[in-house]
């Protein structure tokens, strides 16, 4: 029997995980952590007067191909239900667009000052963009924006994906990631218990198949001879195997994990040209919506700057508070009188001051106030981790996302220039990057292993 050995608990391992358990290898995953998910992990907070709910520390939400992929690649069923997102975008506490379709995409359009001709032509290139990738010449997501339109709020809700979502800088996005977010990720939904579910579907796929995790076990190396991958080193013992995919960061299996290893320099300028986003932090809270007029499902509040997006990313790259950012909030259904809702914001680079992000996140609570009035005064219950907490309170240095989707990075398969030796998840490209595309790279890894025995 053939033997793999996965390195990371993330959804791109834990998929490749479940195919190869599924294929009849022998399987066997090490996670650093006492978690499993990674990023997409959920941890449960409240107490006996309010109930215990979910919070997610790192997407707050999927895209429906995570369920196709599920169903049509690993004939199995997802252990969840899936319930849709609506997004709601803000500026200035003012009500701009869901960015629904059809009549009201040409009103929303309207509302925010365009003319019906400029409405109807940006209407027809958002088609052509989407439909047939036609500006994805452009080097970045910044340059799409600009030649679409001169709305400045417009302009805002397009590189909202890279700013918000990426945690980085609009203009370092490839262009060519601005037509996929539906075509390759589908509609936004939200796993009813929490984003937690996903990992434990593939968790429960992997032991049906005789799979085995184990969690607090770091792996410090990955064994190579004669230029082929042959096992790693976890906790002082080697272990070997005729495969090894590492689920962790590009950067760290190249320059950490394969000690002693030689790779060209061309290989090794791509990979430290890795750009990473800002990180985040959170403030978890418990509202009364029996007293906050919000709809019921799942609703994210995103609050954009009336100013250009870009120009204030590039603030907190510098390591300056903008006195406009973005924001969101994010409320999930709850039980009874109660729900659960989530603050999420940046951290500026290189801030160490705990208190300093304390206070943003108290700063921001009161801008909600402008989308949902009185909200902050129904607060029953809150706590705020910031990027500095990570590491102890879950288990992880968190960012939206460990971008490396910049247009400076070049693509790298999954396949590595070590024999038997692959990378998957979210800082790997073309697959790389959110939940969808790193379920998709582990997905991806696992059948060519399959295919190559």
């Amino acid at each position: 029997m053939k033997s793999v050995v996965v390195i990371g608990a993330g959804l791109g391992g834990l998929s490749a995980a479940a195919l190869l358990a599924k294929a009849g290898l022998k399987t066997i995953i090490f996670e650093k952590t006492a978690y499993i998910g990674g990023r997409c992990r959920s941890i449960w907070y409240g107490n006996s007067e309010f109930g215990k709910y979910p919070f997610d520390v790192g997407p707050i939400f999927s895209g429906s191909k995570i369920i196709n992929l599920i169903k049509e690649r690993l004939k199995e069923e997802p252990a969840f239900q899936d319930s849709p997102v609506k997004i709601h975008i803000f500026s200035k506490g003012r009500y701009l667009t869901d960015m629904s379709s059809g009549r009201q995409m040409v009103k929303n359009f309207r509302r925010m000052g365009l003319s019906f001709l400029e409405t109807i032509s940006l209407i027809y290139r958002l088609w052509r963009q989407r439909y047939l990738d036609a500006y994805s010449y452009m080097d970045s997501h910044h340059d799409i924006a600009c030649f679409l339109t001169k709305n400045q709020q417009m302009r805002n809700i397009f590189n909202m994906r890279a700013g918000l979502f990426h945690g980085c800088l609009p203009d370092d996005m490839p262009g060519y990631t601005f037509s996929k977010p539906h075509k390759e990720y589908g509609t936004p939904f939200y796993p009813t218990g929490g984003m937690q579910k996903i990992p434990d579907t593939f968790v429960n796929i992997i032991k049906k198949y005789g799979g085995r995790i184990y969690t607090s076990t770091p792996v410090s190396e990955v064994l190579i001879e004669g230029g082929r991958a042959v096992g790693v080193v976890a906790q002082g013992e080697y272990i070997k195997s005729d495969f090894v995919i590492s689920g962790v960061s590009i950067v760290q299996t190249i320059l950490k994990l394969c000690k002693g290893a030689k790779f060209s320099f061309t290989f090794l300028d791509k990979i430290k040209s890795y750009k990473q986003g800002l990180e985040a932090s959170m403030t978890f809270m418990i509202v009364n919506k029996d007293k906050v007029s919000v709809e019921n499902g799942n609703v994210l509040y995103v609050s954009l700057p009336s100013s250009d997006l870009n120009e204030v990313m590039h603030q907190f790259f510098n390591g300056i508070y903008p006195d406009d950012p973005p924001f969101g909030l994010f409320l999930t259904e709850g039980q009874m009188r109660f729900r659960p809702a989530t603050l999420l914001f940046y951290t500026p680079r290189g801030e160490i001051n705990r208190e300093r992000i304390i206070q943003e996140g108290r700063r921001l609570l009161e801008r909600i106030n402008l989308l949902i009035p009185g909200f902050t005064k129904n607060i029953v219950w809150k706590r705020t981790v910031t990027s500095i907490d990570y590491p102890d309170e879950i288990g992880f240095r968190s960012c939206v996302l460990p971008v490396a989707e910049s247009k400076t990075y070049r693509k790298v398969s999954f396949r590595l220039p070590i024999k038997n030796l692959f990378n998957v998840g979210s800082s790997v490209l073309p697959s790389g990057g959110g939940t969808v595309q790193a379920v998709k790279s582990g997905l991806k890894c696992a059948e060519f292993i399959i295919k190559n025995i």
